[in-house]
């Protein structure tokens, strides 16, 4: 399988991400992470999340 389609959850972001849950829910609630929502669960990528990285390097980001 290529590894741009392994999906991540919002579990797997806990671990990618240096912030607890709440920080987390607050910014996929303010649509600011590439995910896609399907009910209650978020969906995305690790290729999206490291192409998200690459584009706010420096960036202050406000939610």
């Amino acid at each position: 399988m290529n590894n741009d389609y392994d999906i991540l959850t919002k579990d797997d972001l806990l671990n990618v991400f240096p912030f607890g849950r709440t920080k987390l829910n607050q910014l996929l609630q303010a649509g600011i992470l590439p995910v896609i929502k399907i009910g209650r669960d978020y969906l995305t990528n690790k290729t999206l999340i490291d192409e998200w990285f690459s584009e706010n390097i420096g960036k202050e980001l406000y939610y």
